[in-house]
C-alpha cells in the first residue's frame, strides 16, 4: 500500500543578469537564436539566446534548450533551465530531472524551480521534442480509455501529460507527435535507427474495500507503427483512509499507476532490445 501525502509546491521567482543585447531578426528568429545558443562563442550570447528561446512559445525550442543544460559556462545552463520553466512546455520536464544533479548548486536551485513549474502546470501535454542522436526508442501515446465515470476529458489530459514527461525524463526515449502517420512514423524511426512502440491505456473505475482508495490502470504496449500487441502492465494502487470520489487523491494514484507501467515497459525494452 502507498501513502501519498499532498505537498504544496511553492516557486519562487528567479532572474539572469545579461549584459549584451542579440540583434532582432525579423524572420527565422527562433533558428537564429538557436544558432546563437549552440554556436556563439560569447557565454553572454548564448545566455541571452536562451532566454529568448523560453519567451518565444515555440516548442521546437525545447530540444536546442536542454541541449544548453550542458553548456560549460554557468550561466548558460541556468538560462536554459529558467527558459525552459518560461516556456511551459512539459516535453522539458525530462532533460530537466535528468540535469537535477548540476555541479553547481545556483543552476540546480533554477533546475529545481523549473521543474516544479512544468509539474505543477495543468492542461494538455506539450509537443514533444524530435528525436536526438542519443535516442534509441520511439514511443507513440495511444488514445486512453477513460472509465472512471468523469465528465470531461482530465483523466486523458493527466495521462498523456504523465506518460509522456515520464518517458521524456528516460535516457534514450524519444515520443511520438499526437496525429503521426504511419507512412511518417516510419520514415522517422528509419531515418534515426529507432525502435517504435506504442502504448494505450485503460483506467478502471476507482473502487473502494471500504476504507481505501484502489485505483488499477491498464496500459498495453504494442509496435508501432504496425500495432501488434506484445504486451500488457496492470499497476494497482491503493491510497489508505481515502473514500471515493477524492479527485486530487484520484489524479495521484493514477499518475503514479502510469509512471509504474512505463517502468516497467522500459524494463522489457531494455531486455529485448
Amino acid at each position: 500500500m502507498i501513502r501519498l501525502p499532498l505537498r504544496a509546491l511553492v516557486i519562487g521567482l528567479f532572474s539572469i543578469v545579461v549584459w549584451s543585447p542579440l540583434p532582432l531578426v525579423a524572420e527565422g528568429r527562433v533558428p537564429f537564436l538557436i544558432d546563437q545558443l549552440k554556436n556563439a562563442t560569447d557565454f553572454r550570447l548564448r545566455t541571452q539566446a536562451a532566454l529568448a528561446l523560453g519567451a518565444s512559445e515555440d516548442p521546437v525550442a525545447v530540444t536546442p534548450l536542454c541541449s544548453g543544460l550542458d553548456d560549460n559556462s554557468e550561466s548558460v545552463r541556468s538560462a536554459s533551465a529558467a527558459a525552459l520553466g518560461r516556456l511551459k512546455n512539459p516535453a522539458g520536464l525530462g532533460c530537466l530531472r535528468r540535469h537535477a544533479g548540476d555541479p553547481s548548486a545556483s543552476v540546480r536551485s533554477v533546475v529545481d524551480r523549473s521543474v516544479q513549474l512544468l509539474e505543477s502546470s495543468s492542461g494538455k501535454p506539450g509537443k514533444p521534442p524530435p528525436p536526438g542522436p542519443n535516442d534509441s526508442v520511439y514511443v507513440a501515446i495511444g488514445p486512453v480509455t477513460d472509465k472512471t465515470g468523469r465528465s470531461d476529458d482530465s483523466v486523458s489530459q493527466l495521462v498523456a501529460a504523465a506518460m509522456q514527461n515520464k518517458l521524456l525524463s528516460t535516457r534514450g526515449y524519444a515520443v511520438a507527435p499526437p496525429g503521426e502517420t504511419g507512412a511518417v512514423a516510419r520514415k522517422v524511426i528509419r531515418q534515426n535507427s529507432l525502435h517504435g512502440y506504442m502504448l494505450q491505456v485503460r483506467v478502471e473505475p476507482p473502487r473502494s474495500n471500504g476504507s481505501d482508495l484502489i485505483i488499477l490502470v491498464r496500459v498495453t504496449m504494442w509496435s508501432y507503427p504496425e500495432k501488434a500487441l506484445q504486451g500488457e502492465f496492470t499497476p494497482k494502487l491503493t491510497m489508505p483512509g481515502t473514500s471515493l470520489g477524492d479527485r486530487d487523491s484520484e489524479d495521484n494514484l493514477i499518475k503514479m499507476a502510469v509512471e509504474r507501467a512505463v517502468d516497467s515497459f522500459a524494463q522489457v525494452v531494455a531486455s529485448s532490445n
